[in-house]
């Protein structure tokens, strides 16, 4: 019934909710109009964010900054996305593969369990979700194949999470602000630091899957 529901609500408002989100001003005045519940709404947008991708992550995160400020954006993020996770291990806990399998192509499954079976678990993960940009919402899907509790898992990504959301509701409320400069600065670092990390990360795996190798 849940899964349904947010098939029905993905179909019917995603693209809506989209238009809204990569509007800054839209989404300010949109979220504003329902007072006290805008906060609600936004925590909302973010778990369904997490669950099924209709919009990339930075942007809503940049909004939220743009919207509520640094550091009660950030700590609505964290919330929605938590809430989030936690509907993707219910689902995939209810529902197995074929929850998975509907939402993920069976190339990528293959190539995450693949993945899996060669890394460090916590410290990838840790790695995983600092990185701006990566794919981190994938892997929850991927809880059960993973040698590790599930509350280890979310206090792991959630701390990882921390400084690339904050990075991201920073540069939101700069743009509030009208502050252009330190925006695109602190954007900018961003970027760099998110590219910067995937190099290191990829020289990482490669290392990884080379020790491997000469351990067969």
């Amino acid at each position: 019934m849940l899964l349904i529901l947010i098939i029905i609500f993905y179909s019917k408002y995603s693209s809506e909710l989209a238009a809204i989100i990569k509007n800054k001003d839209t989404f300010r005045s949109w979220l504003m109009s329902f007072g006290s519940w805008g906060k609600v709404i936004f925590v909302a947008i973010r778990s369904l964010q997490t669950v099924v991708k209709f919009v990339p992550a930075e942007p809503l995160e940049i909004g939220a900054g743009y919207v509520f400020g640094t550091f009660q954006g950030m700590l609505l993020c964290i919330l929605g996305t938590e809430i989030g996770s936690f509907a993707i291990v219910l689902l995939t806990k209810i529902f197995g593969t074929k929850f998975i399998n509907a939402l993920i192509p069976e190339k990528k499954i293959t190539a995450v369990q693949d993945y899996i079976k060669k890394i460090n678990v916590i410290s990838s993960l840790f790695i995983i979700y600092l990185i701006p940009g990566t794919p981190k919402d994938l892997i929850t899907y991927f809880i059960d194949f993973l040698p590790i509790s599930i509350f280890k898992f979310f206090i792991i990504t959630s701390i990882a999470r921390i400084p690339s959301i904050l990075t991201s509701t920073w540069c939101g409320s700069a743009l509030g602000e009208s502050n252009y400069i330190l925006s695109a600065a602190v954007f900018l670092s961003t970027v760099v630091l998110g590219l910067g990390g995937a190099a290191l990360y990829a020289r990482y795996t490669k290392k990884k899957e080379k020790l491997s190798r000469s351990a067969v």
